[in-house]
């Protein structure tokens, strides 16, 4: 993935479909050895575990995945495919019967996920989501192929975990060493999508290509009018904004990098870049756990809604600008701006 210097140290990245890792060396070389040496290691592993799968018995999980894989996940839905795969790979196995898998199995599951995951730690509730409708997928083809008589139930909510609200805040001079980070290495696209969702406030998936969502598109960016049009966005809510003048000047910047996409950067990219800005940031000032655990992606546009509050707008106008299908989404901005209430009212 990478290799870059630390101080007096080499730091090497690592990464491949979903597994992550990283390591600190004394030399660029023993960096790179290392990086190759993992590459190679992930590779021989995916091999052989796609020869494990095909030499799978029939009726099997492992034969239902390779129907499935033709049939159901092309194109923009390869995502949930690898998750799929995943789940069969390290939880279900890929001699497991269809039939085995059935209520009872499915909140096994899910407390799996919830303790341990694929990755060893647990997921959130979005990515327990996502596995759960990739296996009703699969188990949605078993029942058409006649593999099962009937698909199971699924877990109700109170099975999930309680969502912990993600309610930090970034301060400008945090911001101001996450983008000096950036430019030290030499990440300057990261910078201008940092900067861009800063100032915006939109979802990333609106900024970046990220599974089917193409991103942002130049013919949605009117320079003459100073506005920027949001189409695909979650919710169905299109809307059209004024550009501040920073997102005007980076505009600017960008226009004639790339012909079609404003930002040419995958989220996947930009997202493990993010989080090595962020981890360094938190090293360098010395900032708690529980920061580091909260300051995610998503912290640029809660940061932006909520600033917008903290400037007096009303919950509606902020609706509007965060393209909120709820009023009750738009007022946690508003409750967490930080108002005085005391200095609204004469007491």
């Amino acid at each position: 993935m990478a290799v870059r210097q630390a101080g007096q140290k080499w730091k090497a990245f690592a990464e491949h479909k979903g597994q992550r890792k990283s390591k600190t060396f004394d030399t660029q070389l023993e960096a790179q050895q290392w990086e190759a040496a993992t590459l190679a290691i992930w590779g021989k592993e995916e091999r052989e575990e796609r020869e494990r799968l095909e030499a799978a018995p029939k009726g099997t999980m492992g034969d239902l995945l390779r129907v499935a894989r033709g049939l159901d996940w092309a194109g923009k839905h390869q995502g949930q495919a690898e998750a799929a795969e995943r789940l069969i790979r390290l939880h279900f196995g890929i001699t497991a019967l269809p039939c085995e898998i059935d209520a009872r199995a499915i909140d096994d599951l899910v407390i799996w996920l919830r303790n341990t995951g694929p990755n060893g730690h647990g997921c959130s509730n979005a990515s327990i989501n996502r596995y759960l409708s990739a296996l009703s997928v699969l188990l949605k083809r078993a029942h058409r192929l006649g593999m099962i008589n009937a698909v199971p139930l699924f877990p109700e909510r109170r099975l999930l975990k309680e969502a912990e609200p993600r309610d930090l805040v970034l301060p400008e001079e945090w911001l101001a060493e996450l983008l000096d980070v950036m430019e030290k290495r030499e990440q300057r696209l990261d910078v201008a999508v940092t900067l861009f969702l800063w100032h915006m406030g939109c979802r990333v998936g609106e900024a970046l290509t990220r599974g089917d969502k193409e991103g942002l598109l130049w013919d949605r960016v009117n320079l003459e009018q100073k506005t920027i049009s949001f189409v695909k966005t979650k919710g169905c809510m299109p809307r059209r904004l004024p550009m501040p003048r920073p997102v005007q000047a980076l505009m600017r910047q960008l226009r004639g990098q790339d012909p079609q996409r404003v930002f040419p950067l995958s989220y996947k990219s930009y997202l493990s870049h993010y989080g090595e800005a962020v981890h360094e940031v938190c090293d360098r000032m010395g900032l708690s756990p529980s920061i580091r655990k909260e300051w995610c992606i998503h912290t640029l546009r809660h940061t932006c809604l909520t600033n917008l509050a903290r400037k007096g707008w009303n919950a509606s106008a902020i609706q509007q600008w965060g393209g909120h299908k709820s009023l009750q989404v738009t007022q946690r901005y508003v409750h967490h701006s930080a108002i005085a209430l005391e200095e609204l009212v004469d007491c």
